[in-house]
C-alpha cells in the first residue's frame, strides 16, 4: 500500500510542475479572450536564444567575452506576442594552469500578453594550479 502511495505521489509531481507558471485564470475568463483578441494582428509567439561559449586552454592564457542583447519591444503599436520563450546559456572554461576566463551574458526581453518561459544554464568551470574562472548569466524579461 506504502509503495502505491509513493508511486502515484511521483507521478503526479511532474504533472503538477508543468501547471506552475503562464496566466491564471482570474475570476471572469473572458478576460484571457480578452487578451488574446487585443493582440490582434500581433505575433502569436517570438523565441530568442543566446549561446556564449568562452575558453582558456594555455598555460598563463586569459580571454574574457561579454554578451548583450535586448529582444523585442511593444514599440509605438503597443504589440506583444501571447508567449515568449527565452534561453541564455553559457559554458566558459579556464583549462590550464594560471588560465583565467571571465564571461558575462545579459539578455533582456519582452514579456508575453499570456505566458512568459526564461529558460537560463551556466557550465563555468576552472582546471589547473591557480586557474579562474568567472561567470554571470542574467536572463530578464519586462513588461
Amino acid at each position: 500500500m506504502l509503495l502505491l502511495a509513493c508511486l502515484a505521489a511521483t507521478t503526479a509531481l511532474p504533472a503538477a510542475a508543468q501547471e506552475v507558471g503562464g496566466l491564471r485564470m482570474r475570476s471572469n475568463p473572458m478576460a484571457t479572450l480578452d487578451l488574446i483578441e487585443a493582440n490582434r494582428g500581433c505575433p502569436l509567439s517570438s523565441t530568442s536564444v543566446t549561446v556564449g561559449v568562452n575558453k582558456a586552454f594555455v598555460i598563463g592564457s586569459s580571454a574574457t567575452q561579454r554578451l548583450g542583447i535586448v529582444a523585442g519591444s511593444a514599440g509605438a503599436s503597443g504589440c506583444r506576442p501571447l508567449v515568449t520563450t527565452q534561453v541564455a546559456a553559457g559554458a566558459n572554461l579556464a583549462l590550464g594552469s594560471h588560465a583565467q576566463a571571465g564571461q558575462t551574458i545579459d539578455v533582456q526581453g519582452q514579456r508575453g500578453a499570456l505566458g512568459s518561459i526564461a529558460f537560463t544554464r551556466g557550465v563555468n568551470m576552472s582546471v589547473g594550479a591557480g586557474a579562474l574562472a568567472a561567470q554571470r548569466i542574467q536572463n530578464l524579461t519586462t513588461r
